[in-house]
């Protein structure tokens, strides 16, 4: 439920409601997981989502540590590799974090490089030298998740973001004291060759038939229901995607309104 939230493809609080289903009468609890920032700012618009839901009487929230005063049976579970994002597919190719670390993603091969490096150079500096920790503080703010997740293209994909991750990581590195040239030119490398291959990525059109194929494969488990769905609820959910539109448009971010315009496109067709 925190993938299809996030992923935009429930935008009202009844559509919501429709979706869970008979889960609101089962005696059962759901647990989602999303960054503050997707509401309003990774998705603008989507915070009168989170406006709704917290107005739906019939979806009652609690805290997890409220949890044990509903729910008394304990029972020991041995959890499987899992995200918040995860999905079946995932599991099937027996990659649970292929948004942060595919092998088949050279782009993440060469940020992990650029990690590994920068992590075993910081254990080599000198830490006496007052350089050391101004050196540390910035490996720490680079060490973020961030710069893996917008390299996946699935669907999300940022070039500013990775190469924000990588200039931060390299430019640690290169303020390391003691650490060898050979290892800064290489942090250089890196960091080249993370950017060329990003913008090679959206030249040779890959990132958007990577984002075409997730988009794909979410709106396949979201949309099955819509059909069947109010066509009030429809055209309320075609509005906000069209307040969406009309801000990331301002912001020129255009691939993204483009991907908008096609989403409100489709649930036309589906509102007949």
């Amino acid at each position: 439920m925190s993938w299809v939230i996030l992923s935009g493809q429930v935008g009202t609080g009844k559509l919501l409601i429709k979706s869970l289903g008979e889960r609101l009468n089962s005696g059962e609890y759901l647990l989602t997981a999303m960054d503050g920032e997707t509401f309003g700012h990774h998705r603008p618009g989507l915070e009168q989502l989170l406006f709704e839901m917290y107005g739906e009487r019939g979806i009652a929230t609690v805290l997890i540590s409220d949890l044990p005063e509903y729910f008394k049976k304990i029972t020991a579970v041995d959890p499987q590799p899992s995200t918040w994002a995860l999905m079946e597919k995932d599991l099937e190719r027996k990659k649970p974090f292929s948004r942060w670390k595919d092998e088949d993603n050279e782009i993440h091969k060469l940020q992990w490089e650029l990690t590994r490096l920068a992590l075993e150079a910081i254990k080599k500096a000198d830490s006496e030298n007052p350089a050391f920790l101004e050196a540390r503080l910035l490996l720490d703010r680079a060490l973020h998740s961030d710069q893996y997740w917008w390299a996946s293209a699935k669907p999300w994909w940022s070039v500013e973001m990775i190469e924000r991750g990588a200039k931060e990581l390299s430019g640690a590195v290169l303020k390391m004291p003691g650490i060898s040239v050979e290892t800064k030119e290489k942090a250089k490398e890196l960091y080249k060759s993370i950017i060329f291959t990003a913008f090679d990525w959206q030249r040779e059109g890959l990132v958007d038939e990577l984002a075409k194929e997730e988009d794909e494969d979410v709106r396949q488990r979201t949309d099955i229901g819509l059909p069947k769905l109010p066509r009030e609820e429809i055209e309320k959910m075609i509005k906000n995607l069209e307040r969406e539109m009309e801000t990331v448009a301002k912001n020129q971010e255009f691939e993204r309104a483009a991907q908008l315009r096609n989403r409100i496109a489709e649930l036309r067709r589906y509102a007949g």
